[in-house]
């Protein structure tokens, strides 16, 4: 029984490493692709459940949430969007296992109540669902987007 104690609590602190290389990977890569002198980007909370992502962003006067994938040890920006990303039953739709996806709403959920109200109100502002480009370029997922100035 020992052993076996040992042997989860090895497996949880592994999980939790990669967990926290998964958020840091995440945060370096909005930071490359939407980080501008002019118009700094601010990512005020990332939340990682297997090889999903969402973060929590802010720029200029916009803001909204990213979700993000990971395969194998590369995380591509998937979309962007606002409150749908704090769905479980919309990361689902996106490919996210049941179990994962509640995970990552609960998780949200959590991060974002360490956070000032007015910087959480800013996530919901992103309208619509916008696909992201390797090149940060958004293309619309839903005919009420409104790009990113």
């Amino acid at each position: 029984m020992r052993l076996f104690l040992i042997g989860m609590i090895s497996a949880a602190a592994c999980l939790s490493a990669r967990a926290d290389e998964g958020s840091e990977a995440v945060r370096r890569l909005l930071f490359e692709t939407f980080d501008k002198p002019e118009t700094r980007l601010f990512v005020d909370a990332v939340v990682v459940e297997g090889d999903s992502a969402v973060a929590d962003w802010r720029q200029g006067e916009l803001g909204g949430r990213a979700f993000l994938t990971r395969k194998d040890d590369a995380w591509t920006i998937a979309l962007c969007a606002g409150d749908a990303l704090k769905d479980s039953a919309t990361l689902e739709k996106l490919g996210v296992s049941k179990a994962n996806a509640e995970a990552l709403a609960r998780r949200l959920a959590a991060a974002e109540t360490q956070l000032f109200p007015d910087v959480v109100e800013r996530f919901s502002r992103f309208d619509g669902m916008a696909a992201v480009e390797a090149d940060g370029s958004h293309s619309p997922l839903d005919p009420h987007h409104k790009p990113i100035p």
